[in-house]
Parts: C-alpha cells; structure tokens; sequence
C-alpha cells in the first residue's frame, strides 16, 4: 500500500468519525426533544426530579453535596413512626353527613315521618304512646331540573278623567302607561337567566355553544349557536366592556405589582388574513397582595411589543412576565422582573434520560435545577414573612446562591456544549439576569409568573373545546367575558349569581355610565349583595349530621 493511500484512509476515517459525532449529538438532542414532548404529552406537568419523587419528604438535598444513605435511612424511620402514631390517633372512622361548606346555598328541606295521633298506641298493650325525641336518620340532595317558562310582560294604561272635559285647562286627555323593566336587549326573548345559563357554560365551565345548542334543544328550547354568539357579543358590547375598562383602569393605578402572560387563538374572519392564522390572547393579574384584585383580557391579532406598551399605558410600577422580550420595551418606565420557573424549565428540558428513563443526576442540566430549587426553597420558608423581612432573608440566604449559580453558568458555558437545549438554558439565564434578580430588590416582587400563567389556563383548557373565535367581534367578547368571570373567581364571588346581578341591573342605568356610576358592581365593591360570595373558609369542616 502506497503512503498516499494510507493517508488518504487516515483523513476519510477521521472525516467520518467526525460525521459520527455529529450524528450523536444530533440524536442525542433529538432525544431529548422527544423527552420534552413525552413529559407535556403523557407526564406531570409539575416538572419534579427524581430526588423530589422518590426522597422522604423533609430529606433536604442540598446542592453542595449529597445526602449520606444512614441519613436518609434515619429520616425513613423517622417518617415511618409518624405516620403509625398519626393513624393510630386518627383510627376512629369519620362521622357521616354533609360538610356545611357544601350546602352553603342550598334549600333545606325537612321531611318528619310521625304516627298517625289516632294510631299513636303501643303495639304490646295498646297503651297511649308519648314523643320522648326525633333523630335524623340521614341526608341526601335532590336535583331538581332546570325548566323554562315564558313571560309575558304586561303593562295596563290609564286615562285621566278630567283631562280633555268642558272647562279642564287641558284640552286632550291626558295617557299615562305603567313603567317596566328594560328590555336587556331589543326585539329579543333574551332574559338575564337565560344569557347568564349561556354564558356561565361556555365561559366557566368550557361547554362550547353547538353542544348547548343540542342542550336547549332537549331542553324544548330552538337556540341556535349563531344567536347565543350575538347574544354574548352584544352584552360584553352594552354592558360588560365598562366594568372591563375600569377594572384595567383601576388595576394599573391603584396596584404595586402586576403579572403579564399571553397565550396562542384563532380568529378566522379577521381583514387582511387567514383563517388559519395565529392570534393571541394577552393576560394582566394583579399580585396576589393587591387589594384590586383583578384580570384582564386582550385580544390581538399579533405578539408584537407595541401590543404590550399599548395595554399598560400609564403602568409605572412593577411588573412580573417570563422571558419574552415584547416587554423589555418598558423597562424605562417601570420594574421589569421575569420568572425563575421558566428558567427552570429551560434546565429542566436538557436534562438527559437513562435507559430506565431515569433523569441523570449527573448532568449539567440537572446541576442548574437544583440551584434553583434551592431558591424555590427558601421562598417556601419565607412565605408568610412580611415584605420587609422577606428582602431581608433573600438578600441573607437567596443572594450567595444566586452567585454561585451564575459562577457555574459562567464555568459551563466555557465548555463543548453539544446539549442543543443546554446552551439554551445557559444563554437564556445569562441575557435574562438582570431582570431575573430583581426579587432580590424588593420583597413584593415574586419568584414566579406563575399567578398569570394559573390566571390564563382557564382559557387554555376552553379553547380546545370551542376551537376559535369565528370572528373579531367574537374574540374580543371572549376577552371581556373572560375578564369579568376570573376577577369574578379571584375575589371570592359565585360566577352564576354575579353575571345574572349585572345582566340584570346594568340595563336599567340611566343616562351615561360613569366610573362613579358603575363603581358599586365592581367584583370588589362592598355594595354587592352579600347572597353572592362564597366563604368557604368559614365553614370549613363543619358537620351538620
């Protein structure tokens, strides 16, 4: 064999080694795609490692070190006495009946079975019998069906007697009609029962307008989805878009902190577009220690930047979102802090399996989960501490972690990553950190966006029930709609009964509606009935039988 070829062998083998390589670290990463998918797909969606899952709880793993095997085996005795002494104290079965809580607005009804006073005698010697007490032998809930009834409203018309005759000063009579509630809706058999049975279905509880079109249809009701549609949009038009615009007004000039989401919808008969194409509902909650608590809704045709600086126009405080960088427009003039759980997140999807599909402990990926779960930690602990000391404590124990986290991002990013998902994790950390460590400057601020993401996934759920919005007009409605139901939900109130209280009032306004004139209908207004909140805590627990 000739040196010429024995070189060329030499360079074709080292080529194809190098072709080898880069056909595993595309697999590899393709794996770990496919992992990802796997996890949103079939797995929990609560992103747990396998130390979280399978240590005793109360086993702190620490990520300077890991916990020796005689610990954890004491902690397992430890737990294991607990839980013999804890069902051992609670072996006495629970005394049957129905919480409070659940019958909070129910009917009661009491049904008394007594002997008859003419057959009021003993069965042995036919003595008169004496009532010496009663007992309730059980409880149980009747379902009574909903039914429609029509209503016809009458309304009876006088004439003055006087008016009109020889010598009355004047000379016609005069008519006077009885006055009647306004029609919530002209030349429409819609009621505020029926629009709120509507809306509460679709819009709580997810139910798409074809299947209750089928519903009222069994019901003895011809309500076509077309008709309920307009009924939504005409309502969130006249009287809902107020209350909406308030809110939002009220939320950005009365709140320290607010969180922004935004998730994907289709619109199909927008101008100028698609039926196909990509829309997108936008999020704003207050912070969960906000007195105004409240949510909001927005519908647009894109995700641009414009969008967000349109929607908090005139917010200047703090405001909580992920990484996306639509909102980095307006950090002139406001606090702009991002989400430690998607930077998670970012760690989380790199992390390789095994062939036990066991994630590897050993991996960088893994590495940065665990320091920020250390984060995640002390927030725990913390949790109840007032603002103030809650700065205190992040600035004593989360600080040093977060410079030891963002040493070893900086030690591994010198590396040969071919992790694909890994670099991306360390690329996002390290551009996002300046409003990642913005908790450290203020104790309201919050680890997470998760209170938007929670806020937004109502929607999230509905949509894969009803699909799209078959027009604008439509999707701004399920914004409004949206938006009064979950500030509804965030402050305690029965969604039922409060969209039947404004659908009912709010056509009876006169005149223009002012800030001042619809401030009592409020979700957080104190003039609201008090038949419409819930107060589970106050009973909770409590037995009526």
């Amino acid at each position: 064999m000739s040196q010429k070829t024995y070189e060329e062998l030499i360079a074709e083998n080292q080529k194809l080694k190098q072709e080898v390589n880069k056909l595993q670290i595309k697999v590899e990463n393709q794996q770990l795609h496919i992992n990802m998918l796997n996890r949103y797909l079939f797995g929990s969606k609560r992103e747990k490692t396998e130390k979280e899952e399978n240590i005793v709880e109360g086993t702190q793993c620490s990520i300077f070190g890991e916990v020796k095997d005689e610990e954890i085996q004491k902690q397992v005795e430890e737990k294991a006495e607990e839980i013999i002494v804890h069902r051992k104290k609670n072996a006495k079965k629970a005394k049957a009946g129905i919480k409070k809580s659940e019958l909070k607005n129910v009917e009661i009804e009491t049904r008394e079975y007594k002997i008859e006073e003419e057959k009021q005698k003993c069965t042995e010697c036919e003595g008169k019998l004496k009532q010496i007490g009663k007992e309730v032998v059980r409880q149980t809930i009747e379902y009574i069906p909903a039914k429609l009834k029509i209503v016809n409203y009458v309304r009876y018309i006088y004439k003055c007697e006087e008016c009109g005759t020889e010598g009355n000063k004047k000379d016609t009579a005069t008519i006077i009609k009885t006055k009647v509630p306004q029609a919530m809706l002209a030349d429409s058999f819609a009621t505020a029962s029926l629009a709120t049975e509507v809306i509460y279905q679709k819009y709580y509880m997810g139910v798409p307008l074809y299947r209750q079109e089928k519903i009222w249809d069994d019901r003895g009701l011809i309500l076509p989805r077309n008709m309920m549609a307009n009924w939504c949009i005409k309502l969130s038009e006249y009287y809902l878009e107020p209350i909406y615009e308030i809110i939002l007004n009220q939320m950005k000039r009365e709140n320290k902190l607010l969180h922004a989401d935004e998730t994907t919808m289709q619109c199909n008969k927008e101008a100028g577009r698609k039926a196909n194409s990509k829309s997108y509902m936008w999020v704003i909650a207050s912070g969960e220690l906000e007195k105004k608590k409240g949510v909001i809704f927005y519908y647009s045709k894109n995700r641009s930047a414009e969008v967000a600086k349109k929607l908090l126009e005139g917010y200047e405080k703090i405001l909580v979102t992920d990484g996306f960088a639509g909102y980095n427009i307006l950090e002139e003039k406001l606090t702009h802090a991002e989400c430690w759980a998607h930077a998670r997140r970012y760690f989380y999807d790199s992390v390789p399996l095994d062939e036990q599909k066991q994630m590897i402990q050993t991996s960088d990926g893994y590495q940065g989960v665990k320091y920020i779960d250390e984060l995640f930690k002390i927030e725990k602990e913390i949790k109840e501490l007032s603002a103030t000391d809650k700065l205190k404590e992040r600035r004593k124990k989360s600080a040093p972690i977060i410079e030891k986290f963002y040493e070893w991002v900086n030690l591994t990013m010198q590396k040969y990553i071919t992790n694909k998902k890994l670099k991306e994790a360390l690329v996002y950390v390290t551009n996002q950190r300046k409003s990642l460590e913005k908790f450290l400057e203020d104790g309201a601020i919050p680890l997470t966006n998760s209170r938007a993401e929670r806020t937004i996934r109502p929607f999230a759920v509905h949509r894969k029930n009803w699909l799209f919005a078959d027009s604008v007009e439509g999707a701004k409605a399920n914004a409004i709609i949206y938006s009064i139901i979950e500030t509804a939900k965030v402050n305690k109130l029965n969604i039922n009964k409060y969209i039947r209280y404004l659908l009912e009032e709010l056509p009876q306004l006169e005149g223009e509606q002012t800030e001042e004139s619809i401030e009592k209908y409020l979700p957080w207004s104190k003039e609201l009935p008090e038949e419409m909140r819930n107060y589970d805590e106050e009973y909770k627990d409590i037995q009526l039988a």
